[in-house]
């Protein structure tokens, strides 16, 4: 599979940075996220918990997602000049969605680069119809994507371009608090892309043990925090069959593909409180003519 060659250096780098000016402990980092957000609160309900299988389960499927949480800290502290939000929205995940939730909010609108292809993807369309500006971009891979949109953002001073996942310290730190909310598990199992929610679960939750599984691509250095890694077989693009999905509203080719491994965990470690995080469901589209409507389709000399 071509997401099983990760960076194993147990540095959690959102932990470790804090580290290199010599100010900050290793057991000062929560307090040091939780202090940022002090005057900030959730303007989302808190997250529901439920049993399932002997796995205690964050249930974020009932609100847009998770990244609305910490992305709205990260928002709410922009400049007043800054009007519009720019990312980088794959065929696959809930940032576009979520970003575009919080944009509203905060009164911005939204633009995403992505990929072009034949025909959108379902995650895409639901960002457009949500109010988002397509641009699609002919390439090779997401770096590809990424340096396009960053040319974009730096050639217009009211845009802010969010990294692909939302890796932005205020977005840390705003699920840095919402996981403190929640009492916190022995062990934690999560799905990983970017890493962004994991290493901030470890920093909200520093003596539970965390269990990964990657899904998207290889993780770099820093971005894991510890060696309890595994990958899982399937592409990125597929989803779980439908008889081992979760059962709650879940991501098939995303946070479904932790389940099944969260579950035996639990099953072979009773005494154990362990905890799953559901980042969201698949979000509903209303306008199934936008497939077809939408021209995301561009040719090598022709990326606009």
């Amino acid at each position: 599979m071509p997401h099983d060659n990760h960076v194993i250096d147990h540095i959690n780098k959102d932990v470790d940075t804090l580290l290199m000016d010599g100010v900050y402990s290793r057991s000062d980092a929560r307090e040091y996220y939780l202090n940022m957000t002090k005057d900030w609160e959730d303007p989302n309900p808190d997250s529901v918990i439920s049993m399932h299988e002997g796995v205690r389960v964050v249930r974020d499927d009932y609100i847009t997602g998770s990244k609305v949480r910490g992305g709205d800290f990260m928002i709410s502290q922009l400049p007043e000049h800054i009007d519009t939000i720019v990312y980088c929205q794959p065929r696959f995940g809930l940032a576009g969605v979520s970003i575009i939730e919080v944009a509203k909010r905060h009164n911005k609108k939204v633009v995403l680069f992505m990929p072009s292809s034949k025909k959108i993807s379902h995650h895409q369309a639901c960002c457009i119809e949500r109010g988002a500006e397509p641009h699609f971009v002919r390439i090779a891979a997401m770096p590809n994507l990424k340096l396009a949109a960053e040319k974009w953002t730096a050639e217009r001073p009211n845009a802010f371009y969010v990294p692909l996942g939302l890796k932005h310290e205020h977005v840390t730190a705003g699920f840095v608090k919402a996981a403190s909310k929640i009492k916190e598990p022995d062990v934690v199992w999560t799905v990983l892309s970017t890493g962004v929610l994991h290493r901030a679960l470890q920093i909200a939750w520093p003596n539970a043990k965390f269990h990964g599984v990657a899904v998207a691509r290889n993780m770099k250095a820093g971005e894991v925090g510890h060696d309890r890694i595994i990958s899982h077989p399937l592409a990125f693009t597929q989803s779980v069959k439908e008889k081992d999905m979760p059962p709650f509203p879940c991501i098939g080719e995303y946070d479904a593909k932790g389940w099944a491994p969260a579950v035996r965990y639990a099953k072979n470690n009773p005494d154990k409180d362990v905890l799953f995080w559901n980042v969201g469901a698949e979000p509903k589209l209303n306008d199934e003519t936008l497939y077809d409507s939408v021209d995301s389709y561009r040719d090598w000399k022709k990326n606009v």
